[in-house]
């Protein structure tokens, strides 16, 4: 039988530039909002500290060696973005056209 994680309650501040910019969907919850941002986050933690642990052993990575990932992470923040985009424009009532 799986075992249930107990929620850990916390007050949280959100900017309000920061609220109004999102979609409407992520708005209806804002505690699984802010679990998922607070799940990238660990797993950027988590990618940085294989970084940090690699570099100990072997060396600071050059610009030469960092350039292919920072190219497919800055990628994935544009396909992101333009995933975003779409998002939102799916979730507008159409616009009529004068005619």
């Amino acid at each position: 039988m799986a075992v249930a994680k107990q929620a850990v309650k916390r007050s949280v501040t959100i900017d309000p530039e920061v609220l109004d910019s999102l979609i409407p969907d992520r708005k209806v919850n804002l505690s699984a909002t802010v679990n998922e941002g607070l799940q990238l986050l660990a797993a950027l933690d988590a990618q940085q500290a294989v970084v940090d642990d690699w570099e100990r052993e072997h060396g600071q990575l050059t610009d030469e060696e960092l350039r292919p990932y920072l190219q497919t992470a800055m990628q994935a923040q544009v396909d992101n973005a333009v995933r975003l985009l779409r998002e939102a424009r799916a979730a507008r009532p159409p616009r009529r056209r004068h005619e």
